[in-house]
């Protein structure tokens, strides 16, 4: 007991009133116990799963405003289209006042040209339903004096004129709005 309490001291190692663990002297020249070697495992990377959303709702406004959109952009397309038929159209008519101006103005010459005064004249007085004027019938009227206008006033002064007028004309609204 006595060897195997030195040995048990020797193994200690101690530092005034401190004991030190013999293990925690790793030079302690092959007194430690050998421990097996353990054989560490590789561990694999393990890939973090993708985390999955919980199948949710989808929000009302969300589809509503989806839908809006898309009629929103139907519309736009619509309207785009009509603008060019438009378009389209204007540029015919714009051609085809173009023609018309022209036939127009052949039409008026060959109007000009299929009556001749001279000869309207004479078929009429001809036929008897043009005469000429006797110089009784002539009437001159001298309008060398320059034009005026003549303001007249009610001589009574009463005032009468004033209120039928404003009665002609309550009796006109109320016609004009039944």
């Amino acid at each position: 007991m006595a060897a195997s309490a030195r040995r048990a001291q020797a193994e200690l190692r101690t530092y005034g009133s401190v004991a030190y663990d013999p293990a925690y002297f790793p030079d302690a020249g092959g007194r430690e116990e050998e421990q097996p070697r353990i054989r560490t495992r590789e561990r694999v990377a393990a890939r973090e799963r993708a985390r999955v959303r919980p199948a949710g709702y989808v929000a009302p406004t969300a589809v509503i405003g989806f839908a809006l959109v898309a009629v929103m952009a139907v519309l736009l397309l619509a309207g785009y289209a009509q603008v060019t038929q438009v378009s389209d159209q204007i540029v015919h008519l714009r051609q085809e006042e173009d023609a018309l101006r022209e036939e127009n103005a052949k039409l008026s010459t060959e109007y000009e040209l299929c009556f001749d005064l001279k000869s309207v004249e004479e078929r009429v007085a001809a036929s008897g339903m043009m005469v000429q004027p006797q110089p009784g019938q002539i009437i001159v009227l001298n309008v060398a004096e320059p034009d005026s206008a003549k303001i007249y006033q009610d001589q009574d002064g009463d005032g009468a004129d004033l209120w039928s007028e404003v009665g002609d004309t309550v009796d006109n609204l109320v016609e004009f709005f039944q």
